[in-house]
């Protein structure tokens, strides 16, 4: 058969068919949002406001320049501070409890929380230092960003 018989036969075709049945019904019922997305987007959402207001709470506590220079009460302030931080950090990582997470994030999890042991330490040897409060919050907003992102794909 030649092309030129294939495209006369092509031609002969109908441009419309129309199904036997309506198909609409099946479509619609397949596009439907599925409850399990639902709630995905409001763990997301949750997670986000969670998010938001640490990063609130924590920048409302370290207002004072870093630069200030650590005296005797101030250790004791950046030591309140921390674990201020640390409970905040703490309640907001509460929200994912018996969440399934993306093993590919255990690792870059796992890092995270070496990170934080290491910087309470240094705190812990340093009372008054507010650099390292600050790596200290920076730290924990990562692993909560991290988390959400291992939680919500």
């Amino acid at each position: 058969m030649s092309e030129i018989d294939l495209r006369w036969q092509l031609r002969q075709l109908p441009r419309e068919i129309e199904p036997p049945r309506d198909l609409w019904p099946g479509i619609a019922a397949r596009i439907q949002p599925r409850r399990a997305g639902h709630s995905r987007r409001w763990l997301a959402g949750l997670a986000l406001a969670a998010s938001l207001l640490l990063a609130v709470g924590l920048a409302w506590r370290l207002q004072r320049p870093a630069s200030a220079p650590a005296e005797d009460g101030e250790a004791v302030i950046v030591a309140a501070q921390a674990r201020a931080i640390n409970d905040e950090y703490e309640a907001a990582l509460r929200q994912f409890d018996g969440a399934p997470m993306a093993p590919e994030y255990n690792d870059s999890l796992r890092s995270l929380d070496h990170s934080l042991v290491e910087i309470h330490r240094a705190i812990a040897a340093d009372p008054g230092s507010v650099f390292l409060l600050e790596q200290l919050q920076k730290t924990y907003s990562h692993r909560l960003a991290l988390t959400q992102r291992a939680v919500t794909g």
